[in-house]
């Protein structure tokens, strides 16, 4: 933001901690990336710090059909809440927890999973049957 010349502070909004960058923002603040653990836990993978990491990560997926579209699935959800999260903090002054995060990315994931029940039932059941295999609280 501060390279297309806008007046923000560069101070991350998540952590409050360091210069905000996409690779701080995604998933190097520990904001991000306790939530970034949350999300990848659910979706049976292991969370990068890293920007690039995770991006090679994500383009090393197995083809299993299922276990693929809900590692991606996940990821879309966690970098849209967190820019939406930090849009909030930045614009509205308004703070959610990790935990809130969480909820708002849970109920998204089970609605379009949910959203593949009639044009495929069995992708649907796969996808929601891993997505509720591990418990949905913090450790």
């Amino acid at each position: 933001m501060l390279q297309w010349g806008l007046q923000v502070t560069p101070t991350c909004l998540l952590c409050n901690l360091q210069v905000e960058s996409r690779n701080h923002l995604y998933f190097d603040c520990g904001f991000s990336y306790d939530l970034w653990t949350l999300i990848a836990s659910r979706s049976r993978i292991i969370p990068r710090r890293s920007w690039d990491e995770t991006i090679l990560q994500m383009q090393s997926l197995p083809s299993e059909k299922a276990f693929r579209l809900l590692v991606l699935l996940s990821w879309q959800a966690i970098l849209y809440w967190l820019w939406n999260e930090r849009n909030n903090r930045l614009h509205s002054n308004t703070f959610r927890s990790i935990d809130s995060i969480f909820s708002l990315i849970d109920r998204q994931i089970r609605n379009k999973i949910q959203s593949f029940r009639y044009s495929s039932p069995i992708l649907c059941s796969k996808m929601m049957q891993r997505w509720f295999d591990l418990p949905s609280t913090r450790p």
